[in-house]
């Protein structure tokens, strides 16, 4: 391929930009970076009564945060009615189109099919054939003046020179109209790549049913640009090989169109879920820490007594945990609080089956101890009361674990205990002792 190049994204603002948006969006942009071509943003917002300006500033906002730059527009179309009309009495004149009266809506014009085979070879299914006899003329401009979205898309296609349409197979029942207007106008056919849809787990077509669908719902729920983008990348597309994580590098110099399945995706939760996890560990500290701090904030957890070194520590030592960023909210809470939750099952298990004497005897050694920030400190301490009490270190661990973050699951012992320092430490073992032994 040479730099000739040149794709577009035209998203309707009539919503927020869902994810088979963004993976179209995706796909256009690889294959311009990969070709080193041209990416347009298009706004086609004809749709008068539906297009915002607050869902346009909206998918200008979700792609920005993925990351996905353009190299031309926006370009809105309501402001370039101009062009379309230019085009439309284009058609008029040499018969192709016609005025048609409607009593209620007005005047509009119908483009006049020939009714021929109009086939096309598509990147992603190969040759499909299509009869416009079983097509009717259309509309191409409404009575208000505006164009259809198949003629607008058409006449843009033409005279902003795009090659290669690569959108959703969704508008496969359009690609004929589009077709016999391209020839009609004279514009040079561009090549076309329909990509299969996306589906739920369940394998029917994606919904709100299945979660969350719009790219600033993924945002809010804390997953992170890049996990995203590659997530979405391998939904219909592979590399060629079984590896799943791949920098954005990586994604523009392997993309092509023949790696693009012909058979829908399945939206796998799961693996976003790890993957984000994955991206999360691989951030600097300092970074993942200001991706955290709005929500702890939002947990109202940011009760300013927490210094930077300590939250430092905190975050290296739950990194590997937690797969969303609210994620983390919810494992490292009890750090934060004076009051916790202790989850029935833990107690149950952890505290009431318990030797009450461990518990009692690691609250009178912990308060002896000098130095909570001394992790050889601590585990010196807790290690000599299973060897007097000759049991192994998980009868004591657990339950102190249980007692001081009111769970079973936490990070290792000696740091968890380190972090919440000392007054909270004996505050909560004091509590369970008087509460559950």
């Amino acid at each position: 391929m040479t730099s000739k190049v040149k794709v577009r994204f035209p998203p309707s603002p009539t919503g927020f930009l869902h994810i088979g948006g963004a993976r179209t969006a995706l796909y256009n942009w690889l294959f311009a970076r990969h070709n080193n071509g041209k990416l347009v943003l298009r706004i086609e917002d004809t749709d008068r009564q539906r297009s915002t300006e607050e869902a346009t500033q909206a998918i200008l906002d979700s792609l920005t945060w993925l990351g996905l730059d353009w190299d031309e527009g926006p370009y809105h179309q309501s402001e370039r009615l101009e062009i379309y009309g230019e085009y439309v009495e284009k058609l008029l004149k040499n018969g192709k189109a016609f005025h048609v009266d409607d009593p209620e809506k007005g005047r509009a014009v119908r483009f006049k099919l020939t009714g021929e085979l109009t086939g096309f070879d598509d990147l992603v299914h190969g040759n499909i054939r299509s009869d416009t006899s079983l097509i009717e003329d259309f509309v191409i401009q409404k009575a208000d003046g505006f164009p259809t979205y198949n003629f607008a898309c058409v006449v843009d296609d033409g005279v902003m020179g795009i090659t290669h349409v690569i959108r959703g197979d969704d508008h496969l029942s359009n690609t004929p109209r589009q077709i016999a207007l391209y020839k009609a106008l004279g514009f040079e056919l561009p090549k076309f790549a329909h990509i299969p849809m996306i589906l739920g787990e369940d394998g029917s077509r994606m919904s709100k049913r299945h979660g969350a669908t719009s790219v600033t719902e993924y945002r809010e729920n804390g997953y992170l640009p890049d996990a995203l983008v590659n997530f979405i990348a391998l939904l219909g597309w592979s590399p060629g090989h079984d590896q799943e994580l791949l920098t954005r590098q990586e994604m523009i110099e392997k993309f092509t169109l023949k790696r693009v399945n012909k058979t829908s995706a399945r939206f796998d939760y799961t693996k976003l879920d790890w993957m984000n996890g994955k991206y999360i560990q691989d951030l600097p500290i300092e970074d993942l820490i200001s991706k955290l701090r709005p929500y702890i904030k939002d947990a109202n957890l940011d009760n300013g007594v927490f210094t930077d070194e300590w939250l430092f520590k905190l975050v290296e030592l739950y990194k590997e945990r937690f797969r969303t960023l609210p994620e983390f909210v919810t494992l490292a809470s009890p750090f934060f609080t004076d009051e916790i939750e202790y989850e029935d099952a833990a107690v149950q298990k952890h505290l009431k089956k318990s030797n009450p004497s461990l518990i009692k005897d690691a609250y009178k050694k912990l308060k002896e101890v000098n130095d909570f920030s001394s992790i050889t400190e601590l585990e010196d301490c807790l290690r000599t009361i299973t060897t007097e009490h000759s049991v192994g270190f998980g009868k004591l661990a657990q339950p102190i674990r249980v007692a001081v973050i009111g769970k079973s699951a936490s990070a290792g012992i000696f740091e968890t205990l380190e972090l919440l320092g000392k007054e909270k430490t004996l505050k909560r073992l004091e509590y369970t002792i008087n509460t559950f032994l």
